[in-house]
């Protein structure tokens, strides 16, 4: 089989290459029409992905945001208390400062003794001391009413005393 060439040879179809430089434009072709299988299944969309995406990365942002915004005023309200407690605290230590001084000042010995000579109290002389010997005890004294009666109850005491540690 030979092969020629020839105005009427595809190389040469003049045709198809002005075809492609022409100003008329091409019919549009028509869009494939779309068929529904019976039984087949439906797909979601990727739109319909992106949008359910989209919501819950923004959901999941706006509560990271929610729960920071929510840290940061605990943090605030924290703070605030803390320092009027600071402030509290400086308050009563100069307060104890203070009672301290003045229990000092009010225990004194002179403060003491100021007080009981303006209350008609003085100090002792070696002359107003009285002193008892009691090295060698001459008698026993026992009480009137201690007899078997006595005796008696008491025992009925430690046996009742007994019970009751017992229950």
């Amino acid at each position: 089989m030979a092969f020629h060439s020839s105005r009427e040879s595809v190389a040469y179809d003049y045709d198809e290459l002005i075809s492609h430089f022409s100003r008329t434009p091409e019919e549009p072709e028509e869009p494939p029409q779309l068929q529904a299988i019976p039984g087949g299944r439906t797909d979601v969309t990727p739109n319909t992905i992106f949008r359910a995406k989209t919501l819950a990365v923004a959901m999941v942002v706006l509560l990271v945001a929610g729960v920071m915004l929510h840290s940061y005023m605990l943090v605030a309200q924290l703070t605030s208390d803390v320092a009027s407690s600071r402030t509290q605290l400086s308050e009563l230590k100069a307060i104890n400062t203070a009672l301290l001084t003045k229990r000092e000042y009010t225990l004194s010995d002179e403060t003491i003794e100021e007080f009981a000579q303006e209350n008609g109290m003085y100090k002792l002389d070696n002359s107003q001391v009285e002193w008892f010997e009691m090295s060698n005890p001459d008698r026993i004294e026992v009480d009137a009413g201690a007899g078997i009666g006595a005796v008696l109850e008491g025992l009925a005491q430690g046996f009742r005393a007994a019970l009751e540690y017992l229950h």
